[in-house]
């Protein structure tokens, strides 16, 4: 397998290859980051007065060219069941053959649906480059180029083809085999599902791509073990994976291997139990690591539609001028990313009045503000308040918003299933309390505000207690409290006994210790200056 070179294209293929990835990677805005994130925001291509839809990218790590790899099953397995409608026209006939094969809607032509549905929804991001691995006892990477060679091609690139060309070799694969561009035996088509023989190929494969984020889509219909030591070189490459559980015998449960590879680069496992359903499970995905992004100009915020690998879009109606176009997105973690373009409309015939802007498609953005929880002995709070408004001046309260549901969920780690722990409505103030008694395992909250009317969704972490996690230690001497703590480190923490001071010390990496004697309850402990717990 040669990597992807200019040496290795045909020419026309090199050429078009090269001239959409440079002009991708300058299309890409300065991103502004935090804690990590990065969003960018797309130049518009000569926007009219009308309809105009912002393009951008967000995510976790920078680099102009973003690389996926879709792998899936081609295992005998995949032949059953069969007559599903993979194409979703709400009909069953020979278009729901993918493959050509015979077998009319059969788990793997619904694969292939989806690979190309997925495909076809990120030909809009800038700096995309896609591949495909297909597997059965053994795994192989598909040739994109049927001149020279080629392992990436950007999604839309069809070098004067009817079809994209991922899509035209995704459709060539059959039961054991990569039909184009170069043929390629998947070692059989019975049983052994190769999940680690795909896995470090995409990893390999995926080693040749250039610097930037880079993901795996990962399609099963079955089951395989997968080696504890793949799964630590998956956690420690950077790479991204989402697995797919596809039919009644795919398992997403936390021990199964799909769910395993996953959640080992901070991604979930999906299942999909109609196979004709998979396309829009696809499409539909979104990185675990993003709450999501909202898109503002003037007073007027939509929410962005967020594709598989953090591309981002919102739609607008615009009249003629000049505008600043703010993007922000909200990750999991609870850190925020914000990046601003200056754009020009121009005129346009019937369209909006100059200096109009109102929101096209998308729908309108949402955000949640969550109470920072009061000191507390407990890992966890009980209670979590806040307030849910539109992202106009920090956050303003809207009473169409009055009914909305909002849920408090919490999760083991990143990648795992959202729990939920409790439920209500949003008052016409804007907020909410959520009741709970928090769960061992799942040390990870947040507030969803589910959607409502014409408003979008959003979520937001629940934020640290400045003063939580503590355990007291006896001994011979007395005892030791330690405590988490959200003030900086080198902080002063002071105990006191009945208003007199018996120890102090430092906060260090995030937390403290103190000691002293006596029942504990008569004891209050204080980190900096007014944080103070009663203990």
């Amino acid at each position: 397998m040669r990597s992807l070179t200019a040496a290795t294209l045909s020419p026309a293929l090199s050429l078009g290859l090269a001239v959409a990835l440079t002009l991708s990677a300058l299309a890409t805005a300065p991103p502004a980051s935090a804690a990590g994130a990065t969003i960018t925001i797309d130049p518009p291509n000569a926007p009219k007065a009308g309809t105009v839809t912002l393009t951008g990218t967000v995510g976790l790590a920078p680099g102009p060219v973003s690389s996926i790899l879709y792998v899936y099953d081609a295992t005998g397995s995949t032949s059953a069941p069969a007559g599903a409608d993979c194409s979703g026209n709400a009909a069953l006939g020979p278009e729901d053959d993918f493959n050509g094969d015979g077998s009319v809607g059969d788990v793997l032509d619904c694969e292939i649906a989806g690979v190309s549905a997925l495909n076809n929804s990120l030909t809009t991001t800038a700096g995309v480059q896609a591949g495909l691995i297909a597997f059965a006892n053994q795994a192989a990477t598909a040739d994109l180029d049927p001149v020279g060679s080629a392992t990436f091609l950007p999604p839309g690139y069809t070098g004067g083809d009817p079809r994209p060309r991922i899509e035209t070799v995704a459709r060539s694969v059959t039961r054991g085999q990569i039909g184009l561009y170069d043929p390629k035996p998947l070692g059989g088509s019975g049983s052994g599902t190769a999940f680690n023989n795909a896995t470090q190929l995409a990893l390999s494969t995926l080693g040749l791509a250039p610097a930037g984020p880079k993901w795996i889509m990962f399609l099963s219909d079955g089951q395989a073990p997968i080696d504890d030591a793949l799964l630590s070189q998956l956690s420690q490459s950077g790479v991204k994976l989402r697995s797919f559980g596809i039919g009644a015998d795919a398992n997403c449960a936390p021990n199964s291997s799909l769910a395993k590879m996953a959640a080992a680069t901070g991604e979930t496992c999906t299942l999909v139990a109609d196979p004709a359903s998979l396309a829009a499970g696809l499409t539909g995905s979104q990185p675990d690591a993003i709450n999501s992004v909202s898109v503002t100009i003037k007073d007027v915020s939509v929410a962005a539609d967020i594709n598989a690998v953090g591309g981002w879009s919102a739609t607008f109606q615009l009249g003629a001028g000049t505008y600043t176009v703010t993007a922000k997105a909200v990750l999991a973690s609870g850190a925020t990313a914000t990046a601003r373009r200056t754009i020009t409309v121009q005129p346009a015939g019937g369209g909006p009045d100059p200096g109009t802007v109102a929101t096209g498609a998308s729908l309108k953005a949402t955000i949640v503000k969550v109470d920072r929880p009061p000191p507390m002995r407990a890992v966890l709070p009980t209670r979590v308040a806040g307030r849910v408004g539109l992202p106009r001046h920090g956050l303003t309260v809207t009473r169409k918003l009055a009914g909305a549901r909002v849920l408090l969920q919490a999760r083991a780690a990143e990648g795992g299933a959202w729990t939920t722990l409790a439920k209500d409505r949003v008052d016409r103030a804007g907020r909410f309390v959520l009741r709970s008694k928090p769960r061992r395992g799942l040390p990870l909250m947040r507030v969803e505000l589910l959607a409502h009317k014409r408003f979008a969704s959003s979520a937001a972490a629940v934020p640290p207690a400045p003063i939580s996690a503590c355990k007291v230690a006896t001994h011979r001497g007395g005892w030791t409290l330690s405590c988490l703590t959200t003030a900086k480190d080198g902080s002063r923490v002071r105990l006191f006994k009945h208003g007199h001071l018996v120890d102090s010390g430092r906060v260090k990496d995030g937390g403290f210790r103190v000691h002293s004697r006596g029942p504990v309850g008569d004891h209050v402990v204080e980190v900096g200056k007014g944080t103070r717990l009663d203990l």
